[in-house]
């Protein structure tokens, strides 16, 4: 989920006001206003099927400008297309289009961003998607929340993903219907507050602090205890207490609870619900606090944002604490940042390390303010709004210039002098992760 961010003014108050808790407590959106700082996109990484936008399908190893791209403010990634959110509330994506997954009413895929449709619209459209407040991604398709709290998604939808009561693809937005609803629905999702996209499945968080799902359940990750394979209209996750936010991986799904705790559900071959197990599950289990094992008698706690990679999670916590981002899961590319590679033992959070650290780090990542984890990846925006890059890099979706995997945090290079890494980039507001690029908003 892609929430607006504060401007760079603002999150500098809000850091001395309130000890840079960044009015991001737990998970809940702040009301950004007129305080949400547009900018150009930039993106790195896996270009094969144009997902960085710059006119091209030449992978790169650093920054490049995507086209078309100013006034974004959020913005998200998935197996290989990006979708951008401008300030206006129109919807942009680029990339591969074999599902529909950019929403222009046609299956041809773009190396530049293409406005996404109204629902109900045949190319070439009439009318475009409005009035949109948050964007998200799964692997092959995308949702959108709109500012009524309605939600409308689109792309691949073989296993329901899209929520429409179908295993349809639609190549133009259709409306997310309510729960319990059959096709064709007569009631849809409403008073709904953020969502995100997991690889085959979808999640919503409702005004009341419950959790919907839909899409793929092959390893319990709508988290409705039901074992059904597929929904295709949502459903309520088992949750015991309110949620703020949602984070879905390939096959797991996170939520992060107004208390600043998190529970986790689905596959968990590879510790990515952080119970301390390798054990799946069709509901929400806690997530252990770093250096505890199963079964856990204390709990991560002070969370500010969630992230879930394909199979691994991340989470930002309380900059006031100083404990910056803490990552469990698949670790065999480095995406946990904690200067080793591979299986953890015993699958707990674990502390990313401080930028050129090496195990045992001595010192560890503080400052943060964003985080997004992509397939094998995990980026970072660090409060001197430069953004940072560790895990899997095999196309270069780090964005030091190189293709080299990293098991410590990074910074992104500028592009401007690439090699050797020169320059960082700078003035970064927010990062997004596909399954293999990156992209940022930036001045």
């Amino acid at each position: 989920m892609r929430f607006p961010r504060l401007s760079t003014s603002a999150f500098r108050r809000a850091a001395t006001v309130c000890g840079a808790a960044l009015l991001l407590t737990t998970g809940l959106a702040t009301d950004a206003g007129a305080a949400i700082t547009p900018g150009p996109v930039v993106g790195w990484g896996a270009d094969n099927t144009g997902q960085l936008g710059n006119g091209n399908t030449d992978d790169s190893p650093f920054p490049v400008r995507t086209a078309r791209s100013r006034r974004t403010i959020s913005l998200d990634g998935g197996a290989n297309h990006s979708v951008a959110l401008r300030a206006d509330g129109t919807v942009w994506a680029w990339g591969l289009n074999s599902d529909g997954q950019l929403g222009n009413g046609t299956n041809t895929s773009s190396t530049r961003p293409v406005q996404v449709c109204a629902p109900g619209q045949a190319p070439p459209c009439a009318g475009v998607l409005t009035d949109v407040v948050a964007v998200a991604s799964g692997a092959f398709h995308n949702l959108a929340l709109r500012a009524d709290g309605s939600v409308v998604a689109w792309g691949d939808n073989d296993h329901g993903q899209l929520g429409d009561g179908t295993t349809t693809d639609r190549n133009t937005p259709v409306q997310v219907c309510a729960r319990a609803q059959a096709a064709p629905c007569s009631d849809f999702l409403t008073g709904i507050t953020g969502l995100d996209g997991g690889s085959w499945h979808s999640l919503a968080v409702h005004a009341d602090r419950t959790v919907s799902s839909w899409g793929l359940n092959s390893s319990g990750q709508l988290g409705d205890g039901s074992g059904d394979f597929q929904k295709s209209v949502p459903v309520q996750v088992a949750l015991t207490g309110a949620a703020g936010s949602v984070a879905g991986g390939s096959g797991h799904s996170l939520a992060l609870l107004t208390d600043g705790t998190v529970r986790g559900w689905g596959h968990n071959f590879f510790g990515q619900l952080g119970d301390g197990t390798a054990t799946g599950t069709h509901t929400p289990v806690q997530v252990c606090a770093p250096g505890q094992t199963a079964p856990c008698s204390s709990f991560l706690t002070g969370v500010n944002q969630i992230a879930a990679g394909g199979d691994h999670s991340v989470a930002l916590l309380s900059l006031q604490s100083e404990q910056g981002v803490v990552g469990w899961g698949d670790n065999r590319k480095g995406q946990l940042g904690d200067g080793t590679f591979g299986h953890q033992q015993n699958p707990i959070p674990v502390r990313a390390c401080a930028v050129g650290q090496a195990a045992p780090c001595s010192g560890f990542l503080s400052g943060v303010f964003d985080i997004a984890a992509g397939g094998e990846h995990t980026l970072a925006v660090a409060s001197d709004l430069t953004a940072l890059g560790w895990g899997s890099s095999s196309n270069g979706q780090l964005g030091d210039g190189t293709t080299t995997d990293r098991n410590v945090p990074v910074q992104v290079c500028s592009g401007r002098r690439p090699s050797p890494c020169a320059e960082p980039l700078t003035d970064v507001f927010t990062v997004a992760a596909g399954t293999s690029h990156s992209l940022a908003t930036h001045r």
